[in-house]
């Protein structure tokens, strides 16, 4: 459960409003295939599932952090 309360960013916010937007969307249009695309984003935020758990980020090479230092 702490899990899902923390480290909230906009990509999990959007990823929940989105998949809330597509469900309810689904439902009133009566387009049922299109429900477990809506319920997918949203558990994407809720359990935090999406790109590998938040390791989207590409490290920066050898070089260029060596050129910072």
């Amino acid at each position: 459960m702490k899990n899902v309360l923390t480290n909230w960013d906009l990509r999990r916010i959007l990823y929940l409003v989105g998949g809330i937007f597509f469900t309810i969307v689904a439902i009133k249009d009566q387009t049922w295939w299109m429900i477990p695309f809506g319920l997918y984003f949203a558990a994407m935020a809720i359990f935090r599932f999406g790109c590998a758990s938040g390791n989207c980020e590409i490290p920066a090479s050898k070089k260029e952090s060596e050129g910072q230092n």
